[in-house]
């Protein structure tokens, strides 16, 4: 007899029925004989279900193991695959998916979440199998969502049968409560509803957290899941592991543990390690972990710099070495890339990326609302004209957000200055008797907000969308209404009027405040910061960053005026975090394990640490560096001096090439071109550096300069053999470089004035140099474009053929992981002839002309591979191998050691 093939609504219904009734029997202690007793109750009813239930487990499984949302490093230790995927229907995940549903979370945001945490859970510990645990890292971004992350994954976790779930909600009281009233609410713990055979018992609330005396009792029950939203400190700490020891053995080896360490990064790393000792709140959660037979410790952070330096040899300390895995950047996160430059590629046009919604606060304000702590009793702040824009931009932009939507919200400004007390009371007082004034003689003020309307309404128009900008006058009478609605509040450790949002109203407020307001709470409706507090570690400055987070409807209104020297230093940091997260995704797709790989950190020699000195005991310089990278002059100096001497030098790079006789090859898909791009072979390091002796770049890129050039050469490439490739743009104008080397100029046009300062680039300019800034000469396509006319041509192998049209150009590891397999010995020099006459695209707010008298002449240069290359620039932990061998990453000769991207 064939056997019962079951239609889509067929399984689902017998899915359902099956998991209601395992849902009843979830208390069940022989949970296999209940998946048995299930099976066959509802194959009676149901024939085929059977059958149709194992292809669909077979093919979650599949799915679990393929899914690409995300990305991971895992040591699988030869364990088996033990996570069969989500429940659908009844449980505790489905409900909480529910309510997501219910929310303000697009179906794509929820979907982002439930793959995630399917890829997360699949390697924590198998809950039933006792003895199993496990330790992971989980990377999100800065008010990116990781709490609903983390509340999913406990949520499926206690479907699969975890039963003690313990959160470490950071530092603050304020930080767990509002975890604690987080999770009561979206696990719907304190709701009135049938929880699917699992039974809530929570050891914490909004007024308490954990107690000294807690009873092992309720665990008399398999379906009771204990929850405690933890504070770090050393007493709840404590408690919460006398609890886990006062549980007998029999009964605790069955009741998998879950701890979710939220920003896991503060007070979690040891910070004693140079002194041989461990810090307090180190040592008591390395207890805590100790005292769990079976389970999963998960670190979430936004900055996991001190993570991956805890030492992967101490015994009991929190290395994530089962698995690293970096959450996607959710749709709608404005992330770093929207306030900071960080690619530097001509591919993604003029203006994307490049929005005012960043200020930065001159010098002489920045002082009057930072003062020395020495100097507290003459602090005596007073209104700034960068606190009058930033104050007045906040209210007309809490009103366009409330007039595009027809309805009040939650709007939020950020006063961060300093970490000192008494600087947020003076600060506050200032602020609230600016706000008085202004109510007080609204009918005057119009003309002031007008200014500041103009001034920013359209700085990031591109992030607008088909939201709408309104007219002044209907503006206006909203901006009044809300004025008056303002208050201004303190959050820090010694305020007693805290900030506190209430579901039931909206408020506009500005939060003046220091520690409390820099890391893990969250901002609600955040619009504007004003941020002049500065640090000196990567983490710290990072997390300081509240104006990062979903601003849905209201994403082109975001601005943050910043003190001086911090838009340059978060720039440097959008780049650390981006190569960070680029190195778990090589490593993952190298298949190494946490045991194998120690990720690497780049330094900022001189002015940012990364991290504590206190953190980084087992950090030690990797040195990692330039092999198979780019650079490119962004700086161009448009004076004749300087054009005639480039010229010059070109000139005579390109005679050279010319002289070695070699063919000069083209490029096939400019073949259609009055000059297309043409290309030479076998110039050697001299030929180079005569070209850069004479060939001006900014000082501020020392790789490009003859001595950095020949240091770099003398180390790394020696043998190393140069391809020239004049670029050939597509303009109607020309340009020669002499030999019969006539090509069609490219356009670039410079940044306006405003978008960028000279003064970055050091003391050493040329005495009469006129500077422009391109921010990006090369176009993606360029990094491989010699492998591409060696392609044109025929003089590739069939397997560098494959290799080179599955590289994705945008992901700089895989181009330079190309690049050393194809031809690693051979560098190249790119010539861009840049017409002096480049006028910015039609409409452009960023770019002016370049306005230059004749050919500018931009270089762009390919490294060839480097073998165990060596500069000190990064960071990393050192591994121990099984033989116990101490293994340098910087030495191995397959480790991706380089910087990923060389813009300068």
């Amino acid at each position: 007899m064939p056997e019962k093939v079951l239609d889509e609504d067929q399984f689902r219904d017998a899915l359902n029925a099956y998991e209601g009734i395992m849902a009843g029997r979830s208390g069940q202690s022989d949970q296999d004989a209940a998946h048995r007793e299930a099976m066959a109750l509802v194959e009676g009813f149901v024939p085929g279900f059977q059958k149709a239930y194992e292809n669909f487990v077979d093919e979650q499984e599949n799915t679990v193991k393929l899914i690409k949302v995300g990305h991971q490093i895992r040591k699988d230790g030869g364990r088996r695959d033990w996570y069969s995927g989500a429940r659908t229907t009844v449980g505790a995940w489905p409900a909480y998916r529910k309510r997501l549903e219910q929310g303000d979370l697009p179906d794509e945001a929820i979907d982002s979440v439930h793959r995630s945490t399917d890829r997360i859970l699949s390697q924590c510990a198998n809950p039933k199998v006792v003895g199993d645990r496990r330790k992971g890292l989980v990377i999100g971004y800065v008010q990116s969502g990781k709490t609903a992350n983390f509340t999913g994954l406990i949520a499926k976790a206690v479907d699969e049968g975890y039963r003690i779930i313990i959160v470490l909600a950071g530092m603050y009281t304020n930080l767990r409560v509002q975890t604690q009233l987080r999770l009561q609410k979206d696990l719907g713990i304190d709701a009135v509803e049938e929880h699917s055979g699992i039974a809530w018992q929570r050891f914490t609330s909004r007024n308490a957290d954990i107690g000294k005396d807690n009873s092992p009792g309720v665990f008399s029950s398999a379906s009771n899941v204990a929850l405690m939203v933890v504070k770090k400190h050393e007493m709840r700490l404590a408690n919460v592991t006398k609890f886990l020891e006062s549980i007998p053995d029999a009964t605790l080896n069955h009741r998998p543990v879950l701890i979710i360490d939220d920003e896991s990064d503060q007070a979690t790393p040891n910070t004693m390690g140079a002194k041989n000792l461990v810090s307090t709140i180190n040592k008591r959660i390395r207890d805590l972990w100790a005292a769990v037979p079976t389970g999963t410790y998960v670190a979430y952070t936004a900055t996991p710099f001190a993570n991956v330096f805890i030492d992967p040899s101490a015994d009991g300390d929190l290395y994530p070495e089962d698995f690293v895995s970096v959450l996607p950047k959710p749709n709608g996160y404005m992330g770093s890339e929207l306030f900071f430059d960080v690619d530097q590629i001509v591919d993604s046009g003029e203006d994307e990326a490049i929005h005012q919604l960043a200020h930065e606060v001159p010098e002489h304000e920045a002082e009057i609302f930072t003062p020395k702590p020495k100097k507290i009793d003459e602090f005596a702040p007073e209104m700034t004209p960068t606190l009058e824009s930033a104050i007045r931009w906040f209210i007309l932009a809490t009103a366009i957000r409330e007039m595009r939507t027809s309805k009040s919200h939650d709007s939020s400004m950020l006063v961060h200055t300093s970490q000192l007390v008494r600087v947020h009371q003076q600060t506050k007082e200032v602020i609230s008797q600016f706000i008085s004034e202004m109510a007080l003689q609204v009918e005057d003020q119009e003309a002031a907000f007008h200014e500041t309307f103009d001034a920013e309404r359209d700085s990031a128009e591109s992030l607008r969308g088909t939201a709408e900008m309104p007219e002044w006058a209907k503006l206006w009478e909203t901006a009044k209404k809300i004025l008056a609605e303002v208050v201004v509040k303190i959050d820090n450790g010694a305020s007693d009027d805290r900030l506190v949002y209430d579901p039931a109203t909206t408020q506009t407020v500005i939060a003046v405040g220091g520690g409390t307001l820099s890391r893990g709470l969250t901002l609600e409706g955040l619009v504007v910061s004003y941020f002049l507090r500065s640090s000196n570690t990567y983490d710290t400055l990072l997390q300081m960053g509240r104006w990062f987070g979903f601003r849905p409807g209201y994403s082109d209104l975001v601005r943050v005026w910043m003190g001086p020297g911090l838009l340059d230093e978060y720039k440097h940091l959008a780049t650390v975090e981006k190569q960070l997260r680029d190195e778990v995704v090589e490593m993952e797709k190298e298949g190494r394990t946490p045991r194998e790989f120690a990720i690497k950190v780049k330094s900022h020699p001189g002015r940012l640490e990364i991290t504590s000195k206190g953190k980084m005991d087992a950090a030690h310089l990797a040195r990692a560096g330039l092999g198979g990278t780019r650079r490119q002059t962004i700086y161009l100096d448009r004076s004749t001096a300087s054009r005639t001497r480039a010229i010059e030098a070109s000139n005579e790079l390109v005679r050279r090439a010319a002289e070695i006789g070699r063919p000069v090859l083209t490029r096939g898909a400019h073949s259609a071109r009055t000059n297309p791009t043409r290309m030479y072979q076998g110039l050697s390091n001299a030929d180079l550096l005569a070209f850069l002796e004479k060939y001006w770049v900014a000082p501020s890129d020392r790789w490009l300069q003859p001595e950095g050039m020949g240091s770099w050469l003398e180390w790394h490439g020696a043998d190393a053999e140069w391809n020239l490739v004049l670029i050939s743009g597509s303009s109607t104008r020309t340009h020669s470089y002499g030999s019969g080397a006539e090509v069609n100029t490219s356009r670039r046009a410079p940044l306006k004035d405003e978008y960028w300062s000279a003064d970055r680039l050091g003391p050493d300019l040329p005495e009469h140099a006129d500077l422009v800034n391109i921010r990006a000469l090369m176009p993606g396509d360029d990094y491989m474009l010699d492998f591409r006319i060696l392609a044109d041509n025929g003089l590739l192998e069939q397997k560098d053929l494959e290799l080179l049209d599955g590289v994705d150009k945008n992901n700089a590891g895989a181009v330079k992981a190309a690049r050393s397999l194809i031809r690693p010995y051979e560098g190249t020099i790119l010539l861009y002839a840049i017409d002096g006459q480049s006028a910015p695209n039609a409409g452009s707010k960023t770019r002016t002309s370049m306005e230059a008298e004749g050919t500018v002449i931009g270089l762009g240069i390919v490294f060839p591979h480097a073998e165990a290359e060596d500069p000190d620039e990064y960071w990393s932990v050192e591994l121990i191998e099984e033989d116990g061998e101490v293994e340098d990453a910087a030495t191995r000769d397959d480790e991706d050691d380089y910087v990923r991207d060389g813009d300068s």
